[in-house]
């Protein structure tokens, strides 16, 4: 199994993951000029990470990867079974976090670092909502996330679950960008997330400046 990756980017989620399941992994370190090359678009269509190869299988987006993961190693139990009821809640916060979580967060991204690459930020995708909008958007949508966490560790049935690595993967970002001031039940579960192993062992360069590398 291999997994190509950039540190600071959405591929530190199925890393991860990978490590949290002990599963043997290759880890595959992509340079923006690798990108381009017409072997690794043959990988990714859009020349980004992740992209996980296992065997017949070739696959990116970051939550795909987790999620097909999860299923793979189905007796680690960091998935709900397809016919367990919290399969829908595992689905719901998988969604909510890369659909409703995330985009506020990108916003304050691109407003700190307005000179990203094309290939990351390209021109006519730019807006002009400020960091201070994206703040207040960002609170918004941490909002169910407050609620569900002020009494429990784990968004699942209080399982440790895949649900928790997207979100925390998308939380990691807003952490290091400085939107998480407050004491807020979603930071303290953040801060817990961070201080597991898996995480500790895949996210070798959690101190890493935001923007160093190509996020994608």
């Amino acid at each position: 199994m291999k997994l190509y990756y950039i540190p600071t980017t959405r591929a530190v989620r199925p890393r991860w993951l990978l490590e949290e399941l002990e599963a043997p992994y290759e880890l595959i370190y992509i340079r923006p000029g690798m990108m381009e090359q017409p072997e690794y678009k043959h990988l990714h269509p859009h020349g980004k990470v992740p992209v996980l190869v296992d065997e017949a299988v070739t696959i990116f987006e970051s939550a795909a990867i987790c999620a097909y993961l999860a299923d793979k190693y189905s007796e680690k139990g960091l998935a709900p079974e397809p016919n367990d009821s919290a399969r829908a809640y595992y689905y719901q916060w998988l969604f909510y976090a890369t659909a409703t979580l995330e985009p506020p967060v990108e916003q304050y991204m691109f407003n700190v670092f307005p000179n990203l690459p094309e290939k990351v930020l390209p021109k006519d995708a730019q807006t002009h909502l400020s960091t201070t909008d994206a703040q207040t958007w960002f609170d918004r949508v941490c909002q169910p996330l407050d609620r569900v966490l002020t009494d429990r560790d784990y968004l699942v049935e209080n399982k440790f679950s895949v649900a928790d690595i997207i979100t925390g993967g998308v939380l990691m970002w807003a952490y290091r960008l400085g939107m998480m001031k407050a004491e807020t039940p979603t930071k303290l579960y953040l801060e817990k997330l961070m201080q597991r192993p898996g995480f500790l062992r895949a996210d070798e360069d959690f101190y890493a400046k935001v923007g160093e590398e190509n996020p994608s």
